[in-house]
């Protein structure tokens, strides 16, 4: 729901408000300077360093452009005129044009950027699907082996069995995994097509008026999901490493324990 909020708000109509920084009225200039940093609106860089850069200017808004122009662009490091203007000469102007984008491209922009999340989220869906079966045919294996090894120790069959059991408990929970998995793909699927829909009515409300933060809000959406993704990635493989460890630890007792006892039988 925050992430929708703050579509809304980026793709808002924003009025006048670059010409406004520019107005003769100080505080005009004033609140302009402001808003334009707390929206952000990347395409008033170019204007707040012509803030900076008008001698005639005065010292509480060049110090609000400081401000809105670190917020807009992370340029912690920039702090005085000359090294804005040398940061907009060499990268500043291709990443913050002067001018929005046209509604027409922005809607193309943003739509390119859903459809490279989505192949992202499927693709990172089947590699956690992948890495859940492979653990558990690795298990199934293990056991086998392990049942082949010891199965001449016909006394211990009980308690093989007991294994066995415990075994297909750890594959059940490996399938619980995988389901639980689907479910989360599943949801972010839905939150997907949530967007999806957001942004079709937006398009048809306010399609003249879409014109700003489509780029950044699409990273935003793209980084939140490969988090969330990668952390349900990492939480699967340390469940499904802890299953099997625990497996083998449990087998290799086991085995020591029947090796022993055929040990003690042949000794007497």
């Amino acid at each position: 729901m925050l992430t929708l909020i703050a579509l809304f708000l980026a793709v808002a109509p924003q009025g006048n408000e670059l010409e406004r920084i520019e107005n003769l009225n100080p505080k005009v200039r004033l609140l302009a300077v402001q808003m334009a940093g707390e929206l952000p609106n990347p395409t008033a860089v170019s204007r707040l360093i012509g803030r900076l850069a008008d001698p005639s200017e005065t010292a509480e808004i060049k110090a609000e452009a400081q401000e809105s122009l670190v917020s807009i662009t992370g340029e912690t490091t920039l702090t005085d005129l000359a090294a804005w203007k040398a940061w907009w000469d060499t990268s500043g102007k291709v990443r913050y044009p002067e001018t929005p984008l046209a509604p027409a491209a922005l809607l193309k922009e943003i739509d390119d950027r859903i459809q490279r999340v989505e192949m992202r989220t499927n693709a990172a869906k089947q590699e956690v699907r992948a890495i859940a079966l492979t653990m558990a045919v690795a298990i199934v294996l293990f056991i086998v082996v392990m049942l082949f090894f010891v199965g001449h120790v016909s006394s211990k069959i009980k308690g093989w069995r007991e294994l066995v059991g415990r075994a297909e408990i750890y594959v059940k929970h490996g399938q619980e995994l995988t389901e639980r998995t689907d479910k989360f793909a599943a949801e972010l699927d839905a939150k997907k097509a949530e967007v999806a829909q957001f942004l079709e009515r937006l398009r048809k409300e306010h399609e003249e008026g879409i014109a700003r933060r489509g780029d950044d809000l699409g990273q935003e959406l793209a980084h939140q999901l490969r988090m969330e993704l990668q952390t349900l990635r990492q939480k699967a493989e340390r469940e499904l490493q802890q299953t099997v460890t625990d497996l083998k630890t449990q087998v290799e007792a086991a085995a020591r324990r029947a090796a022993s006892e055929v040990r003690d039988r042949a000794a007497k």
